[in-house]
This record gives C-alpha cells, structure tokens and sequence, in this order.
C-alpha cells in the first residue's frame, strides 16, 4: 500500500459535499441513487456493491451494484463472518485486500455468479451506534493508497447517518398511514389512495372495488376471552386478510372490528372472488393458537365498484357498507353485491 494518508483539500471537499448530500436525504430511493452516483465517481473501481445486514437472518444481501446484476444476486446471501464481507461485518473493522489468494477466508461465489475476477477488494463497514447496518464493498480499485481508505471510512460513517435517518423517517411515515393494532393501513391512507385511485380512474378508464367486511359477533370473543385476546384476534384477522391479496391491493383497519381492502383494477365479479378467498381464510384458521386458547370466528363482507356502482368516495364507502350490512341482516358469514347488483351470495 502506498505510503501517505493526509487527504487533500479536493477529497476533504468531495467528503464533506458527500456527508452533506447523504445526510440530508430522506428518501430511501433518492440516497440509494446519490450514493451510487457519489462514490463511483470518488472511487473508480472495477465494482462496487453496497451489502445490507439482514439482522434477523444475519445474512448480508446485495442492495446496490455498479455492473452487477442485482437480479441474478436478489437470492444470493453472505453470513456474517464467512468471506470477506461477512467477516467485514463480523469484526466491524475495514478490510484491505490487495491480493484476495492470500487470504483463506475469501471466496469466489460471486465472481462464479457474476463473471467478474476479483484481485483486490476493499470492504468498509457501515456502522451506527454499535450496530452493523451493512458493507461497502470495492472491487479491483484503481488506487489503495491510505488518503483513499481513511476518505472511505470516513463516508462510510456519514452514509450510516443517512441510512439510519431514511430509516427513522421510514418508521414514522409508516407510523402516519398504519393502525398500531394490526400494522394494517389506516383511514388516513385508505382516503388518500382512494382519491388517487379515483382520479387515476376518470382520467384514463379503468375500474376498483371496495370490500368492506366486519367480524360477526365480535363482542361475544370479547366477551369470552377478554379484550387483549380481542385485540389480539384482531390482529390475527388482518393477517389473514393480507395473506390472500397481491401487490397491488391493500387492507385497512377501518374501526373496531370493520376492514376495508381496496382491490385497484378489480371489477364486481374479482373483487367478490377476494371476498370469498378471505372468507374461507378466515373460517379455517384457529384464533388465539400461540396464546393456549381456541377460537373461530366468521366475516360479513360488502362488495362496491368504481365507476359501477358509485362515482365518489364516500358513495362508494357506503354502498359496500350497506351490501355488508344486508348480509348481517339475512344470515352473516357471506359475500354482498352493491345495490346496483342486486342479491346476496351464498359463496
């Protein structure tokens, strides 16, 4: 390694426009980008990656890649510990490799992966508070002087700060729009995105449906069980709520025992199909399992569609109620139409 570590008055610039650029940034998707765009231009090499830690598997995934292939690398997965990343990670110490066949640790899966020829490699670990957020790893460098490690240790520190505080941010967005009992959605959300959905919608065509559906006779669980098993049953449902939709669609904890889920581009005929796919989901499970107790408990469901049935939110909002509701009032535990559709299910 050449000899001279004092950075330059350029790289004490290009440190401090990095640290004032990462941390100031909120959006995850944003500083992923500034940070590609800041270090291959600060560290040119012939890949860089940034690896996140995963702390519940404590493994390390690829995150961010310059001329790796991220969807051949999604599945792929570093152990803390094991080659020189992992063991980055581990130590929480910078590594310096400037020929990767001396070092028993290293090994080529990635380069089998990725067809690349790793001679040299640098990982510098992010670090916050103590914690392994994740590592920065440079491959094949064009220059391992000391001046360009301690600027890269020194980023590393501000790179944490940043992805701890779009981390923080995250966190409390998600506290705004989420329902502390379920994590499900809450009302905020759910009229936020259906006046998008709506304007989406007129503007180019297109159709969603509401489901509004409610737990029958929730009172006497409460009852029998107490409220924190209620509580917790509740929580139980809307999982099983969102385990039958996709990526699109999304469940909202409307008020005590009343869901609503928002089926974007669903017709009548989807969107009951949803509602019978959760009633069965429902039906079949056991509540309160991990807790020593034995519950079961039935849905009325409500089904309305955009434009079909209702051209504002609120219409909309109330038909699906009213279909819900004439369920509650001829049997329970069944699927209803909007009153454009007359009729109740029995599926």
């Amino acid at each position: 390694m050449k000899s001279g570590s004092r950075l330059s008055r350029e790289q004490l610039l290009s440190c401090l426009e990095f640290g004032k650029a990462l941390t100031s940034e909120l959006d995850p998707n944003r500083l992923l980008k500034r940070i590609m765009e800041k270090i291959s231009r600060l560290f040119p090499s012939e890949t860089w990656s940034l690896l996140l830690l995963d702390e519940t598997t404590e493994t390390l995934r690829f995150e961010l890649s310059i001329d790796l292939d991220l969807e051949q690398m999604k599945t792929f997965r570093l152990p803390l510990g094991q080659s020189a990343a992992g063991r980055c990670a581990l130590t929480q110490e910078l590594l310096v490799l400037e020929d990767v066949r001396q070092y028993e640790f290293f090994h080529g899966k990635v380069d089998e992966l990725s067809g690349c020829r790793t001679e040299s490699l640098v990982c510098v670990p992010i670090l916050f508070a103590g914690r392994t957020l994740g590592v920065l790893e440079m491959v094949n460098p064009r220059s391992l002087d000391e001046a360009s490690i301690t600027l890269l240790a020194l980023i590393s520190d501000y790179l944490a700060i940043g992805m701890e505080n779009t981390r923080r941010f995250r966190k409390l967005r998600d506290m705004a729009i989420r329902d502390s009992l379920t994590g499900l959605y809450n009302q905020r959300h759910l009229y936020r995105s259906l006046e998008a959905l709506m304007a989406k919608c007129k503007a180019g065509g297109g159709c969603f449906s509401l489901i509004f559906l409610d737990i029958d006779d929730f009172k006497t669980v409460v009852d029998a069980e107490g409220h924190l098993n209620g509580s917790r049953t509740l929580r139980e449902v809307g999982q099983k709520i969102k385990g039958c939709l996709d990526a699109s669609s999304f469940a909202v904890a409307y008020g005590g025992d009343e869901f609503v889920v928002v089926l974007p581009d669903a017709d009548s005929g989807q969107a009951a199909e949803t509602a019978r796919e959760i009633r069965e989901s429902i039906r079949a499970a056991t509540f309160l399992a991990r807790w020593g107790r034995s519950v079961q408990v039935t849905a009325s469901f409500g089904v309305a569609t955009f434009p079909d049935h209702a051209g504002d939110i609120k219409a909309l909002l109330a038909l699906a109620d009213q279909a819900m509701f004439r369920v509650k009032n001829t049997g329970k535990d069944r699927v209803g139409l909007s009153l454009n559709r007359p009729g109740v299910e029995t599926g």
